[in-house]
């Protein structure tokens, strides 16, 4: 009786890697972004926080987090040394003594302008490797993407609280049986 052969796993085609794809778009991304904002000094994730707290200054960091994707300790850091540089406020948010609300300072507010132009050339340019037909549709992929990231980690705390109070009933049985057995 002839003996079955395992065949090898399909080769790893590292050239069509959706993640590998997506991080060489990205360093393309920051590249685009570092020329169209022509020197200016401004990483893509400090625009990112220029950008949310313009749109609703007194944003606490955690609300930037939600608004700018960058996580919480990243975001502290960032935030920590764009007030140290002036762009930024911190201040005591309002009913929670535990919070910052984050504010622009005129400086911060004067780069984002300076970088506004830059960013939004940094897109087109981005956006003009692809065939005008395609667009659209690869920012609604890209948006696609990013709202499974944010559902991915509404699903994690969901499936905390769900352990935590799984948990919970738990005790209460065991409480019960306890007081059964004796």
């Amino acid at each position: 009786m002839p003996q079955a052969h395992k065949s090898a796993p399909p080769a790893f085609i590292l050239a069509a890697s959706p993640g590998h794809l997506l991080h060489r778009a990205q360093q393309f991304a920051s590249d685009q972004f570092s020329e169209a904002t022509g020197g200016v000094e401004l990483t893509q994730r400090q625009f990112a926080v220029l950008c949310a707290v313009h749109d609703a200054e007194g944003l606490t960091q955690t609300q930037l987090v939600q608004a700018t994707g960058i996580d919480r300790s990243t975001l502290a850091e960032l935030v920590s040394r764009m007030a140290a540089k002036g762009l930024l406020l911190r201040e005591k948010a309002p009913g929670d003594a535990r919070a910052n609300a984050v504010r622009l300072t005129d400086e911060g507010r004067a780069l984002y302008r300076t970088a506004i132009d830059g960013a939004r050339a940094a897109d087109e340019a981005i956006l003009s490797a692809l065939p005008k037909n395609k667009r659209a549709s690869f920012a609604e992929a890209l948006a696609r993407i990013s709202r499974a990231i944010d559902l991915g980690a509404e699903a994690a705390r969901a499936e905390a609280k769900k352990a935590k109070a799984d948990k919970g009933r738990g005790d209460k049985k065991k409480k019960k049986k306890k007081k059964k057995d004796k």
